[in-house]
């Protein structure tokens, strides 16, 4: 950030994108993304950088703006370091207007990545604005590489507004070069594709049955090296797309269990109630899961019940009880957490949460909260 500073340089539009790009990937390159977040909110430069971007946001072409999006995106989501207030948000939204229909493949999935994780910029965008970047990602779908496709699909899976309104043309084309790029996949790609599809009816329905394989293939090639949250990701999306599960081999079924072993220490609540709700549905995947898994994984539980919030309480619970091998490795303590936490959130359950969690106290002979026996 030493060009914020520099009293000899006059920046320019292309200046300011280039820094914040850079700013970006030096933070990424740090050991702790918190730590990096921490210093750039205490460090001047960075203020008068972000003055910067707001000054010259009316400049920027599609290049330098979907570069600045997509820093904003990571510098606010990921780092907590840069808020995006009204003024910005308005030009942002305006930027995308002006520019989507010109923008290259890169430039789209960036700039949809971005409004994914700024809720400021998104809420700001016009109907013209999200028409224009939903036909500017129809156009270019063709053209993006293999991260480009997952992180639009993983983007239109979130921004409602955007994915209203792309055709069923566009989500053919969507669905293709997820076909076409998942060879080349890494584990976060396949994972967020996967993903978006399970959310995204209109892509998943033009899916093909190779097209499908491919994926499946994708996932068993890329288990071993995902991490928690992918993995959570991967099988919720596994046990909810049946044309995917049905091609994933039984090595495959044995990498995602392993890979579930592997990372379920460090979970959060929401991927280890997502895993166990997939297991339970995934009878391949359960069997290739190991007696130390199952161990790992019922330890899981009791450190993150606690901050599960009801549909994780209800998933877990109902999971355990159609999950004897896990059920069975349930400590006193994570049972008297399950206990704890279904009293918790029982008020906020929906009648189906309701009742997922009575079945699931009941199998597991917990004691039912109050709530869920009036």
């Amino acid at each position: 950030m030493e060009l914020v500073t520099s009293g000899g340089v006059k920046l320019n539009y292309i200046h300011v994108a280039n820094a914040m790009n850079k700013l970006v990937k030096a933070a990424k390159r740090g050991r702790s993304w918190t730590l990096e977040g921490n210093r750039l909110r205490r460090d001047p430069r960075f203020a008068k950088l972000l003055d910067l971007v707001r000054a010259h946001c009316p400049s920027f072409g599609g290049r330098e703006g979907a570069n600045v999006l997509h820093a904003l995106g990571v510098l606010h989501a990921d780092l907590g370091a840069a808020t995006v207030g009204p003024e910005l948000a308005a030009q942002l939204g305006d930027f995308v207007e002006r520019k989507a229909r010109g923008m290259n493949p890169q430039d789209v999935a960036n700039s949809l990545n971005a409004l994914s994780k700024l809720e400021a910029a998104a809420a700001a965008m016009s109907p013209t604005g999200w028409a224009g970047l939903a036909q500017a990602v129809e156009r270019t779908a063709c053209e993006m590489n293999s991260q480009g496709i997952a992180s639009s699909l993983n983007a239109l899976c979130k921004l409602e507004a955007a994915a209203a309104v792309v055709s069923p043309a566009g989500w053919t084309g969507l669905a293709r070069s997820a076909e076409r790029t998942a060879r080349e996949m890494n584990p976060q790609a396949v994972a967020n594709t996967l993903n978006a599809l399970n959310k995204i009816e209109a892509a998943a329905a033009v899916v093909s049955t190779t097209g499908w394989k491919r994926l499946a293939e994708a996932a068993e090639r890329t288990a071993p090296e995902m991490k928690p949250q992918a993995v959570a990701n991967t099988l919720n999306a596994l046990c909810r797309i049946e044309a995917a599960a049905a091609v994933v081999s039984p090595v495959g079924w044995k990498r995602l269990a392993e890979a579930t072993e592997r990372t379920a220490r460090e979970m959060n609540p929401q991927g280890i109630a997502n895993s166990l709700n997939a297991l339970c549905k995934l009878e391949a995947a359960a069997a290739a899961v190991s007696p130390t898994g199952w161990v790992g994984l019922a330890e899981a539980v009791e450190r993150t019940a606690g901050q599960m919030n009801e549909q994780g309480v209800s998933n877990s619970l109902d999971a355990l009880g159609n999950l004897p091998a896990a059920a069975a490795e349930l400590s006193p303590s994570a049972r008297k957490h399950l206990e704890a936490s279904a009293k918790r959130e029982a008020p906020k359950m929906t009648s189906e949460g309701r009742k997922m969690t009575l079945r699931g106290c009941k199998k597991l002979k917990l004691r039912i909260p109050s709530a869920l026996s009036e």
